[in-house]
């Protein structure tokens, strides 16, 4: 993943949370979410479109745990977002 994938992405709207969301509660949201979109879990009758998309919106769930749920990574993300957030205030 690109640096600037890293930033331009909402991870905590991808997992569906808010920023002050404990870190169980981050993860019970991506569990959630894996169940729903992990291709092994789709069912055979689900057009070719559809399954991409949701095996797409799995990978984004992925990569919003690994950045999320890894503290260093979370609170860089974090000082990223709150530093774009001021300069879009400006």
């Amino acid at each position: 993943m690109t640096t600037a994938n890293f930033f331009q992405k909402d991870w905590y709207e991808i997992l569906g949370a808010h920023p002050s969301d404990s870190q169980q509660e981050l993860k019970q949201n991506y569990q959630k979410l894996v169940l729903l979109y992990h291709p092994d879990k789709q069912s055979a009758d689900v057009p070719a479109g559809e399954l991409e998309e949701r095996v797409q919106r799995f990978i984004e769930v992925d990569q919003a745990w690994k950045i999320l749920g890894n503290e260093e990574t979370k609170r860089e993300y974090d000082l990223q977002r709150r530093g774009r957030s001021c300069q879009g205030a400006l």
